[in-house]
């Protein structure tokens, strides 16, 4: 079974509008105006229960934004796989794809079926002064995890 790739509804613009411009780390200074230009190049996306989302390995060119559902993110561990997270609504991820175009680091399976946003580079450089904001609150987002990640490695050594 695949992902189901959907159109925002007007409805569902605006539903979303003030639940992105509140809680997505991501999108924090941008004015709902700017938020709908994002979701206008955006995609909405379904994914069932116990699908993966994006895969370790991968080469990534998106960021997602979960509007419904929760998810865990694991990683290839020397003793097999390792949780390192649970996601729910107003959570992003793949933010790094956005910033290198790598391989992604984890592996995101939804938990519950999932609601997702799904934005490119492209879609988040189309507005370049839009882009610049998204850019730094992801930049703090990615940092925010590095620290939190030191700090669980230092407790480990």
């Amino acid at each position: 079974m695949s992902w189901v790739k959907e159109e925002f509804s007007f409805h569902d613009m605006q539903r979303m509008l003030f639940k992105l411009s509140e809680r997505v780390k991501a999108f924090q200074g941008l004015k709902p105006a700017e938020i709908a230009e994002l979701l206008a190049r955006a995609e909405k996306c379904t994914f069932a229960a116990g699908m993966d989302i994006v895969n370790e390995g991968n080469v990534g060119m998106h960021m997602y934004v979960i509007i419904d559902g929760e998810a865990r993110v694991s990683k290839q561990g020397r003793d097999g796989d390792v949780e390192l997270a649970r996601l729910g609504p107003a959570d992003s991820f793949g933010e790094m794809a956005l910033a290198d175009q790598e391989v992604r680091s984890a592996t995101v399976r939804a938990i519950e079926a999932c609601i997702l946003v799904r934005l490119s580079d492209k879609s988040i450089d189309a507005q370049p002064e839009v882009g610049l904001k998204v850019y730094r609150n992801i930049c703090r987002v990615m940092s925010e995890r590095l620290r939190q990640a030191d700090e669980l490695l230092a407790w480990r050594l």
